[in-house]
């Protein structure tokens, strides 16, 4: 890699205009509420409340579901209103949501404040996302999200130590005014305060820096026509059925948290520790990305995607030939390494696609497809389980891995032989 290409992306980044880097600090400060909150959710639940493992799934499942449907309407009601009055509500939704929650006394109170914060959570992931397009200066666009990309993980790698600490610190609960608060209510406080932060911060923004796209006209502002239009599109149809393809790449992730820890300890012991191996994943992204966005800013999006989609699929196939705990850590870093190309870079084919004024619809609507897989992803991931690694019995764990890699696989191999159709869209963007 040069290091004057990496230079000269820094310097093109630095002549954005200070909404990018207020964006930024949006996100880090958002990973941290959200990923903490997410953790600790099942937690919370069953310590604080007794409920059952089952019950406390079933009610993280129900808030992450509902988080995805806001995320689908959330990008037509963005583009209409504006990115900073879109931030601005999502920020309050997410602050009130959390300190709410952090103070809930009962549990009718926190599905309250879990309703209440859903829609700032729906709606900060494609409001951001056209953000960093439209404040990111124009041949800066690619470094921009991949940084964009390391901000995100370092929010996400922070719930470690937080979530470690702060249970062992507040063990027996804290006292605040009137208040007791348990570990997990104290967690959810700090990300309480990172929203509230992030509301001071939305009102720093200006609504049309200089350099960023203009403002929409009153006809652009109503939200169902904004959605009439963004469905009649072909290049839009034709970019959903790349993301589609792409979802049987995401779905690993989705094998990560809910196949691979069981894997490992039934394969390595009760002891396994499974999150330390994968803190390796956001570790190398943080430290690669933008290296890696350096080598490869000269290329397209598509094909980088591919090639990067291509190697995360290959990922699998280690623990499809040895079922080793070396296997496993070659599984985390090349996965990591294919993520590290494509993943950054889908956050700008799909903003550089879209129309101006339509970026935060599009990026809503991608999510469509992961939203749609998941449930399917949980009961093929039990069942595989069931079958191939069973808590007793037989297992040939070793089948069971070569057969989610041969999906995976089947995704850029589909890309590679449909690439004028699929790239058409964004060559002409």
């Amino acid at each position: 890699m040069s290091v004057a290409a990496l230079r000269s992306d820094l310097r093109a980044l630095a002549a954005s205009p200070r909404e990018l880097w207020i964006v930024y600090l949006m996100k880090f400060l958002e990973s941290v509420g959200y990923f903490t909150m997410y953790s600790m959710l099942p937690l919370y639940l069953s310590d604080d409340f007794a409920m059952s493992d089952e019950g406390a799934a079933g009610v993280t499942g129900t808030w992450t579901s509902a988080i995805s449907i806001f995320v689908f309407v959330a990008g037509f009601i963005a583009d209409a209103m504006g990115v900073k009055r879109a931030l601005l509500i999502a920020a309050l939704s997410t602050a009130v949501g959390r300190m709410l929650l952090a103070f809930s006394p009962s549990l009718p109170a926190a599905y309250v404040a879990l309703a209440l914060g859903v829609w700032g959570v729906g709606s900060m992931k494609p409001t951001m996302n056209a953000a960093v397009r439209n404040f990111a200066a124009p041949a800066a666009v690619a470094f921009g999200f991949s940084l964009y990309y390391v901000v995100m993980n370092l929010g996400s790698l922070s719930q470690g130590p937080i979530i470690t600490n702060f249970r062992e610190w507040f063990k027996a609960g804290v006292t605040l005014g009137d208040a007791q608060l348990s570990a997990a209510q104290c967690i959810f406080l700090v990300g309480g305060v990172c929203s509230t932060i992030n509301v001071l911060l939305a009102l720093a923004m200006r609504e049309n820096p200089p350099g960023a796209a203009p403002p929409a006209t009153d006809r652009e502002r109503n939200p169902l026509l904004i959605a009439k239009e963004v469905l009649v599109e072909k290049t839009f149809w034709v970019f959903m059925a790349f993301v589609g393809l792409l979802t049987l790449v995401r779905l690993i992730f989705q094998h990560a948290h809910l196949t691979w820890p069981k894997y490992t300890l039934r394969s390595f012991g009760d002891d396994f520790e499974f999150a330390y191996y994968w803190s390796l994943n956001p570790l190398l992204v943080i430290l690669l990305t933008p290296a890696a966005t350096a080598l490869t800013r000269r290329f397209p999006p598509y094909p980088v995607i591919v090639f990067g989609s291509v190697i995360s699929a290959v990922s699998v196939f280690a623990m499809g030939l040895s079922t080793t705990v070396a296997a496993s850590v070659v599984f985390i870093v090349v996965l990591s390494i294919g993520e590290i190309l494509w993943s950054p870079r889908l956050y700008e084919y799909t903003a550089t696609i879209a129309p101006r004024g339509r970026e935060s619809s599009y990026m809503g609507l991608s999510e469509v497809p992961l939203f749609l897989a998941k449930p399917v992803a949980a009961v093929v991931s039990g069942w595989m389980l069931s079958r191939y690694c069973p808590a007793e019995g037989a297992r040939d764990p070793e089948t069971m891995w070569l057969i989610i890699g041969a999906f995976t696989l089947a995704a850029p191999v589909v890309m590679l032989f449909t690439r004028r159709w699929l790239e058409a869209p964004e060559r002409a963007a």
